[in-house]
């Protein structure tokens, strides 16, 4: 294999190294929801009946499917 295309690999492995971590934190992010620190994501907002934790779940949702759009962009851009 050659130089550029080592290279080439590793960075592409570099980053999809960073994108799992990140979306492993956020995944791990939810379990909030069961110990002391994520209290406040359990009361109801407001008058309505949406609890903090499925607010953020929502919001984690749409924020996995932005990010693996932004990931396959990036590495789509990368590889022209």
């Amino acid at each position: 294999m050659s130089d550029k295309k080592l290279a080439h690999v590793q960075k592409k492995s570099r980053r999809r190294v960073i994108f799992t971590l990140l979306v492993l934190a956020l995944y791990f992010s939810f379990s909030l929801n069961w110990f002391g620190f994520g209290d406040g994501l359990r009361a109801t907002m407001g008058e309505t009946p949406i609890t903090g934790s499925l607010l953020m779940f929502i919001t984690l949702i749409v924020g996995f499917i932005a990010l693996e759009f932004l990931f396959l962009a990036i590495s789509d851009k990368d590889d022209h």
